[in-house]
């Protein structure tokens, strides 16, 4: 959330779930962050995108930037290079890494609905790569540094994180 604050993004919506409490106290010294607790969190990850795309739209915001809080090498200049490539003609940038294409991306409100119909624990990476030509990728190598289990903790503690990974 620093990163994308540092980064210069106008707003940012943090979408909540496992842990709600923790995070939202994590998140209350930063201004203009609006926190959006999802009941239906344990559904998986389309449920937290599509909460926090519906708050995006409501509000009237003309793109979204999808970031996961799992990818803690994540910096602002990284995220500048994403903001600095969309455009009216460039409405889907998105990071690519480690041989994929995936978050963190800015999407274009014109995509927000088809984004808010996944479903599960499907997230916005396989709906980039199923539209790769309308994607305007940027090389962001750490974005590869994914923390999912405790294990990928104590290799990134130990600097042993693979950029493979």
């Amino acid at each position: 959330m620093i990163a994308a604050k540092t980064a210069g993004v106008d707003a940012a919506i943090v979408v909540v779930g496992a842990f709600a409490d923790e995070v939202r106290a994590a998140l209350n010294p930063i201004d203009e962050v609006t926190v959006v607790f999802n009941p239906d969190w344990e559904s998986g990850i389309a449920s937290s995108l599509a909460m926090g795309l519906e708050v995006a739209q409501v509000l009237g915001f003309d793109a979204a930037m999808v970031m996961t809080a799992d990818q803690p090498l994540i910096d602002a200049a990284s995220l500048r290079k994403l903001m600095n490539a969309f455009d009216d003609d460039h409405r889907i940038v998105a990071a690519a890494y480690a041989g994929i294409v995936g978050v963190p991306a800015i999407f274009g409100s014109e995509h927000f609905e088809s984004l808010m119909a996944l479903t599960g624990d499907e997230g916005a990476g396989r709906w980039l790569r199923s539209r790769l030509n309308e994607v305007t990728q940027i090389r962001i190598q750490k974005a590869s540094i994914d923390i999912d289990t405790p294990d990928d903790v104590a290799r990134l503690a130990s600097d042993n994180f693979s950029s493979g990974q």
